[in-house]
């Protein structure tokens, strides 16, 4: 499947079709969460596409970088593309250096979050102009591409402008949700075994979710517990075996009570990109735990016990 009918497909999402009237936004939408990573809320909050958009998708400010990403999408299903989103995203370059003016033509979208720009401006942030596409550019918009990168740096050097273009096309976007992926845990993809428990998989804001039970030895097989890399995202690291609440789970393991088990604990809560249940199989993508470090310690610490339990 190739990046045009993978997205085609997973824009079929509840998330997108509700929110977004038309492929198009959608595209950009599934840009913005799956290789800026932002979150629904920021997606909806991110998104300026519409009437009076002035050649503008999609503004996100990205404190971390420190950069304004200003955003326009090409969905379209052909190899080649012309000049013309590059002129659309110089459009929206030479607007942007006035701001006024700017604010006073856009829509409401895209004058709230020109305050944010403003803002980030401010505080001497940089300008990226991305162009998204699931294409390829013609050889005349290729260089055409390089007149306007050319520009934008001349432009940073006279006026204190500090802008970038980049266009992402397919082969570009396929290596960038494949980084993406990884970011989180580049090497953790797990298939946990649900035969032996009780799962439910049930949609909560939008977001396929699995509440399941399982024996503990199928939590001794997730990979990233010794050398700490599925708890990245967890709130805190392991605190060792010798707090009170880890020596007590320590001590149920090793128990009679080890049947009781369920009742103790308050389960483990784990996050990940991708999952999907096939026969009694739960296979899971970029999994990272995010509540549940200091238990999935401790039940490591009693692996051989857990087994034979």
């Amino acid at each position: 499947m190739n990046m045009y009918e993978k997205i085609k497909t997973e824009i079929q999402e509840n998330f997108y079709q509700q929110n977004f009237p038309n492929d198009g936004q959608r595209f950009v939408a599934w840009y913005l969460r799956n290789i800026h990573l932002r979150d629904m809320n920021e997606t909806k909050d991110d998104m300026t596409d519409g009437a009076d958009d002035k050649q503008i998708d999609a503004i996100i400010i990205d404190d971390d970088k420190q950069t304004i990403f200003i955003i326009q999408g090409k969905f379209i299903n052909q190899n080649s593309v012309d000049a013309e989103p590059l002129r659309e995203v110089l459009s929206s370059w030479i607007q942007l250096r006035d701001l006024v003016r700017l604010q006073e033509v856009g829509n409401n979208k895209l004058k709230r979050k020109l305050s944010e720009v403003a803002k980030a401006l401010e505080d001497d942030y940089e300008i990226a102009f991305e162009l998204i596409t699931t294409g390829t550019l013609t050889f005349a918009a290729n260089n055409d591409l390089a007149t306007f990168q050319h520009d934008l740096v001349e432009l940073s050097e006279n006026e204190d402008f500090n802008a970038s273009l980049t266009v992402i096309d397919k082969d570009e976007l396929k290596r960038r949700y494949d980084i993406a992926l990884e970011v989180d845990n580049p090497s953790i993809n797990h298939t946990m075994d649900l035969s032996e428990g009780n799962y439910m998989p049930v949609k909560i804001a939008n977001t396929q979710v699995v509440i399941a039970t399982v024996p503990l030895k199928e939590c001794i097989k997730i990979p990233g517990i010794k050398d700490g890399t599925l708890f990245q995202k967890n709130v805190r690291q392991s605190l060792g075996l010798s707090n009170r609440v880890n020596k007590g789970i320590k001590s149920t393991i090793y128990s009679d009570n080890h049947k009781d088990f369920f009742f103790f604990h308050n389960g483990i809560t784990a996050i990940c990109n991708k999952l999907k249940i096939e026969n009694n199989n739960l296979k899971l993508h970029g999994l990272s735990v995010v509540n549940g470090c200091q238990s999935l310690n401790t039940i490591f610490s009693c692996s051989e016990k857990v087994k034979n339990s």
